[in-house]
């Protein structure tokens, strides 16, 4: 792989667009052709590219340009060409095939896509062209979220694959997953998982506060920066559902039946309620009578919107207290002693979420740290390896999932007994792994 210098990025005017030029523009040092529809688009992208860094300093190496004008052209001087267009084949085939015309031998080129095959997508290309094409899965934004799933297929050149997974690392600054050409890849499989199963559980408990209920006991001592369906409504549900319908109809693992789309998501999604970006969602923000804003859930058995109860719930007050102490063994302990319908809940997605991550080793990814970088450095929650050690170990954690009625990962089954099942060194160290 020769040195990046001069990158074209396709998509340039969207937000995961812009973002991610000025990433390459800032710490790669490169010209950046910005591509788009057209060139005003091209140049609110690099706006926008500016403004996502808070820097005007990378604006000589942003050039804007069109599809139809200059892509060409662009291209058959990159040593990079970075594709962000809409998450489809039928817009994604048609704009490879041009790629695959333009560019010179060496050229890496790589897509950002939540789940599309990458070996189908590398089919428009030459044996040089699949040897040096990519999934490279930048999380939203670029600049705050450091993962990257770096996704290979059976084409690509291990040789290339190590040298574009330490660019990536040591001059972009991402945290590099090497996940394989699986559905959604590691990070989205695992999290829009627990989101979908977290709603599905929320319809199930309508009649006790649903998703307001949910959310109250996946909250922060679960290791979440926001808890699973608040998520939901930030990335948007119609996102929500294109991944979790490509995982329900490409994947059959043990938690098949948890990524069917719940029929209340399809309603919002038909009214055109998709979340935050449209004003409300699974949530809705609205003032009282005197002023102050009160926040609103979706009840789905009256299809109404209603004020979100303050939950009383000892064993998360408590394990929260915990938490604050950085006793986060002692957090789970009261955990795993709680009574109650709540505690029971939290108990069945704490085991879940460690059982369906770490169920991944092999298939998605080779190694746990893996799944562990992902979660950790794209969606902000608590590695699946950290709560083995929170939970007393994996005699302790094996425990808790069977009593939930989950499998018991591979990976975990033979873990030495006393040995830590997490450290931050392995996640440090993973960075820059790759098991050729």
């Amino acid at each position: 792989m020769r040195e990046i210098k001069t990158v074209t990025v396709l998509g340039a005017n969207g937000t995961m667009g812009a973002g991610s030029a000025a990433i390459v523009a800032a710490f790669g040092k490169a010209k950046v052709h910005m591509l788009a529809r057209d060139v005003n688009k091209a140049k609110e992208g690099i706006e926008k590219a500016i403004s996502s860094i808070k820097t005007d300093t990378i604006r000589p190496r942003l050039i804007p340009g069109s599809y139809d004008q200059d892509l060409e052209k662009a291209v058959s001087e990159s040593d990079w060409v970075f594709e962000l267009v809409a998450e489809s084949y039928e817009v994604k085939e048609p704009i490879n095939k041009r790629i695959a015309k333009a560019r010179k031998p060496g050229t890496i080129v790589s897509t950002v896509s939540s789940g599309l095959s990458i070996a189908r997508l590398a089919d428009a290309f030459d044996e040089d062209g699949k040897k040096h094409y990519y999934g490279t899965h930048f999380f939203n934004p670029p600049y705050k979220m450091i993962l990257c799933e770096l996704v290979t297929h059976a084409g690509n050149d291990k040789k290339v694959t190590k040298k574009l997974g330490e660019y990536l690392d040591k001059t972009l600054g991402r945290a590099v997953v090497y996940t394989n050409d699986t559905p959604a890849f590691a990070g989205n499989r695992i999290g829009f998982q627990l989101i979908n199963e977290a709603a599905i559980k929320a319809e199930e408990y309508s009649d006790k506060g649903g998703i307001a209920l949910i959310d109250a006991i996946m909250s922060g001592y679960t290791g979440r920066a926001m808890a699973p369906l608040d998520t939901a409504d930030f990335v948007g549900l119609d996102v929500h559902k294109a991944i979790v319908d490509n995982l329900y109809e490409m994947t059959k693992d043990a938690a098949h039946s948890t990524f069917k789309l719940p029929g209340y998501f399809q309603k919002l999604i038909d009214r055109g309620d998709l979340g935050r970006k449209s004003g409300q969602g699974l949530y809705k923000m609205t003032k009282t009578p005197d002023g102050k804003k009160e926040k609103l859930y979706y009840d789905v058995k009256g299809d109404l919107y209603v004020p979100v109860p303050k939950f009383d719930i000892p064993f998360i007050k408590e394990a929260n207290r915990r938490i604050g102490e950085a006793d986060y063994i002692g957090a789970m302990n009261i955990v795993k002693e709680a009574k109650g319908l709540e505690a029971d809940i939290a108990r069945y997605f704490i085991a879940r979420y460690v059982s369906y991550s770490l169920s991944l080793v092999g298939e998605v990814v080779d190694t746990k740290e893996m799944t562990d970088l992902a979660m950790g450095t794209g969606f902000n929650w608590a590695p699946a390896s950290a709560f083995v050690d929170f939970l007393g170990g994996p005699k302790e954690t094996i425990s808790l999932i069977t009593k939930a009625k989950l499998p018991v990962p591979e990976v975990l089954a033979k873990a030495k007994a006393g040995k830590p099942f997490y450290q931050l060194k392995d996640i440090l160290d993973a960075r820059s792994l790759f098991k050729g």
